[in-house]
């Protein structure tokens, strides 16, 4: 787990989740989308600093990292474990990648496309889905309220996307009688095995679920069952933040589980600024050799 620092943001203060004192009533999944719009975390360029801690259930890993953002172009990151020396620089467009490792004996550098961002990750993103989700808003959230079903779940509002016939089909309820995050689907039942034979589209199987605090619909947790490849991704973020008129989470905690092992991200930014351009460096030194590949 990571051990939380005292934000150091000017002009910036802690709003709890008041939504436990307020009455949550039945909204349709138009106006919670709306709500949600209008609270999501915008910028032009961001910078942020971040404290994070990576691993799995037998071990983890610390660091600390620093993104410089511009929305819909590049997202730059350095990483530096606990001694304070940058040992890898990544630069990400919305179709390339560059990473330099400057870790000794193992010192490279590679150039390639932003599919490969996903072999470090270890899940399926794009571009947009990325930087949405270091700022704390929802990634694949289609704005077209009739894929949604609303309903409320103690003190927040659940969107849930609307089974299509395959995913129907293939975990045998409905999305009316979830009572869990995690959707288990048996790998051996004839209904899977002939569904994943049809299907074409990874999208097809896939069912995401989104929750929101009443009071101003601030995403606080995301949840997206992979049936396709037996795969759950769950999002949560906490201890939200004033910066000018905007809010975001200063708390995420990122899980990507499937039958064979679990991984989880916990990261906390402990500084935040936007308004202002950015550079980003990316040089590589004379004597790195060059990789074909990850």
């Amino acid at each position: 787990m990571v051990v939380c620092m005292p934000v150091v943001i000017s002009s910036c203060k802690t709003t709890a989740r008041a939504s436990k004192e307020v009455a949550v009533k039945n909204r349709n999944a138009g106006f919670v989308l709306k709500r949600y719009n209008e609270s999501r975390f915008d910028y032009e360029w961001l910078g942020m600093k971040v404290d994070a801690d990576f691993g799995t259930e037998n071990e983890s890993n610390g660091f600390k990292a620093t993104i410089r953002m511009r929305k819909d172009s590049l997202i730059w990151v350095s990483i530096t474990p606990a001694l304070g020396i940058e040992m890898i620089r990544v630069v990400i467009s919305p179709d390339s990648l560059k990473y330099l490792s400057k870790i000794p004996e193992n010192k490279f550098y590679y150039t390639g496309a932003f599919e490969d961002v996903n072999k470090l990750v270890g899940t399926a993103f794009d571009f947009e889905m990325l930087q949405q989700l270091l700022v704390g808003n929802a990634i694949g959230l289609e704005k077209d309220e009739r894929r949604f079903r609303s309903e409320v779940d103690g003190p927040d509002y659940l969107l849930i996307s609307k089974y299509r016939r395959k995913v129907r089909r293939v975990v045998g309820v409905d999305d009316r009688k979830l009572e869990s995050d995690t959707i288990l689907v048996n790998p051996d039942d004839p209904r899977y095995r002939r569904t994943m034979r049809k299907s074409e589209d990874a999208d097809d199987l896939i069912v995401s679920r989104y929750w929101f605090e009443a009071a101003q619909f601030r995403l606080v947790k995301s949840v997206f069952n992979d049936l396709l490849r037996q795969r759950t991704l769950e999002i949560s973020y906490e201890n939200f933040q004033q910066y000018e008129e905007q809010f975001y989470p200063s708390k995420c905690r990122l899980s990507i589980s499937s039958p064979q092992i679990r991984q989880v991200l916990n990261y906390q930014i402990t500084k935040l600024s936007s308004g202002k351009a950015y550079d980003f460096p990316f040089e590589i030194p004379d004597d790195y050799p060059r990789r074909d590949s990850l």
